[in-house]
């Protein structure tokens, strides 16, 4: 049975736009929303910088949009804030897949080895995609579901740190320490990187898992696969190279205070660094980028891979997710919004990875979008030139 299952084809209504250079903001009557409700709804909001691992968001250093039908409804903070984004990046490793895939470059149902096996590349030779339970470890066991947020492969760990107190790192530091009963534990987060149970049998969260997708993804292009998702998706939906960015797995273990407070939280992260020149990005995460553009990847899932009228992406390729500093990016397929997220507390929890509704509570959808020309006209004169 496939982990990853047919995305539904949706109708983009003729209501629906795009951004170009800079989003158009329309007021919340004219994207249909109940203007009493909606304000109501945003007066019940504190909305503030986040803190996570000691990082420091306060002082407008934080960002959110939120967009219906490809118009900017409401922002929070500066939507043009950079900061890295945590576990966002999960969902733009789905694409670098994805692509690949429809390129003819690996079947997703292969074990990885028929691909790459990591043999001379890897530090220890247990971790080679040849060697006991990678024998069996697909490419789908280490992406996970759509709807759901555990991946497959095996890998029993997110932090280091956390490993070396016998924790996986997904609980909360008071808990009772326990790691899975189905993994082996040396305390080194670094040594014990690599499948421990037959893949499929074990469903967990794993930024481990996610870092030898992210260079398996390197060898498999044979390029940086920052260019590789520039390339394919961010120059159709509008995002310039120079306007984002990915942390390599190097850049990440090498800052022992990465999150100040959470020290050496991702010792795990281990060679190889770079495949034939390029190096590798994290895939678990880490894409450092804007509320705003954001949002345009969160557009590009609520219209199912549709951009323009045309497609970018096949739709099965297509998630959100979740950042732990709350950061977050989603889109969906009724309201037709999105949500870009950068460091931000005191909007409603959640689940960006797997949620397939609005933010908004639905009865605050009264129609669809319909502009006004005063509103068009507004637009007109507002818009920053290209260049700006």
């Amino acid at each position: 049975m496939s982990l990853i299952a047919p995305t539904k084809t949706v109708d983009v209504p003729n209501w629906v736009t795009y951004p170009d250079h800079d989003w158009l903001t329309i007021t919340p009557e004219e994207a249909g929303l109940d203007p009493v409700k909606y304000a109501a709804w945003l007066e019940g909001l504190q909305v503030t910088g986040a803190s996570f691992g000691g990082e420091d968001h306060s002082r407008n250093r934080y960002g959110a949009v939120f967009t219906r039908g490809g118009y900017l409804v409401q922002a929070w903070g500066d939507r043009q804030y950079q900061h890295q984004t945590a576990s966002v990046g999960k969902a733009l490793t789905w694409v670098v897949l994805g692509v690949a895939v429809e390129d003819g470059l690996l079947d997703p149902d292969e074990p990885i080895h028929k691909s790459w096996t990591g043999e001379g590349a890897l530090s220890h030779p247990h971790k080679y995609l040849t060697e006991g339970h990678h024998e069996t470890l697909t490419w789908r066991h280490l992406v996970g579901r759509r709807d759901e947020s555990v991946h497959w492969g095996g890998f029993p760990f997110e932090i280091g740190n956390r490993w070396r107190e016998q924790r996986t790192g997904l609980e909360a530091a008071d808990a009772v320490p326990e790691i899975p009963a189905w993994a082996n534990w040396t305390g080194d987060p670094f040594f014990d990187c690599y499948s421990h149970a037959e893949p499929g049998t074990h469903g967990l969260y794993s930024s481990a898992g996610f870092w030898r997708l992210g260079q398996a993804l390197t060898a498999v292009w044979g390029r940086d696969i920052k260019d590789v998702l520039q390339e394919r998706l961010f120059d159709a939906i509008g995002i310039p190279a120079e306007r984002w960015g990915w942390l390599t797995g190097r850049e990440v273990k090498e800052q022992k205070n990465f999150y100040p407070t959470i020290p050496d939280s991702y010792t795990y992260l281990d060679p190889p660094y770079e495949i034939d020149g390029h190096v590798v990005r994290s895939g678990p995460g880490w894409v450092v980028m804007s509320a705003s553009d954001l949002a345009r990847f969160g557009h590009l899932n609520a219209t199912r891979g549709i951009w323009k009228g045309e497609r970018i992406i096949n739709a099965d390729w297509l998630r959100g997710h979740s950042g732990g500093n709350k950061s977050g990016v989603s889109g969906e397929s009724e309201q037709f919004t999105a949500l870009g997220v950068v460091t931000t507390a005191g909007l409603p929890d959640y689940a960006h990875a797997i949620d397939t509704r609005s933010i908004l509570p639905d009865d605050i959808f009264v129609r669809p979008v319909h502009r006004t020309k005063r509103s068009l006209d507004q637009n007109r004169f507002k818009l920053p030139k290209a260049s700006e």
